[in-house]
């Protein structure tokens, strides 16, 4: 079973895609699946997310306009709880309990964990930017310049 068939793969981070792989087996180790249902987004879908909730119908779901996510530059992804694996297709789960695993072995891989953020983000995982000296605005300009093979040849400067 894929557990990232629902994200391209390709053309996110290699390392931090690596790391959310090892995030996944960990999760599955203690009981627990995750599937990656949120990868690398284009400017104009976190756009289009952003205005969910105030320009268009629905419930805000993020805090970052296009260009100011982690998932633009290929280096956060969205895992879904499924509550009822018997049913085909995905039933996600939102409760907060659910996503506790997620975070527990994620911060032990290293990543960082939307669930202890302000505004919380259970099913978001991203490469620390901060640990080591880099900022959004760092990726905005490398992206600027030089698109994402920049922007990942930055970040392979950094052992993740």
């Amino acid at each position: 079973m894929s557990y990232f068939k629902r994200v391209d793969l390709n053309v996110m981070y290699p390392h931090f895609v690596d790391a959310c792989q090892k995030l996944q087996a960990a999760c599955q180790a203690r009981g627990v699946e995750y599937y990656a249902t949120s990868g690398m987004r284009t400017i104009e879908e976190q756009e289009a997310l952003y205005a969910q909730g105030r320009t268009k119908p629905g419930q805000i779901v993020t805090k970052a306009r296009g260009g100011q996510s982690y998932h633009n530059f290929g280096i956060a992804m969205d895992f879904t709880f499924d509550k009822d694996l018997t049913r085909a297709g995905l039933q996600p789960d939102w409760s907060p309990e659910s996503y506790v695993i997620l975070g527990e072995e994620a911060v032990k891989l290293g990543l960082e964990w939307g669930g202890v953020w302000k505004f919380k983000d259970l099913p978001h995982v991203q490469i620390p930017l901060n640990k080591v000296g880099l900022t959004l605005a760092d990726l905005q300009k490398l992206y600027a310049t030089g698109g994402y093979k920049a922007v990942f040849s930055r970040l392979d400067q950094f052992r993740w």
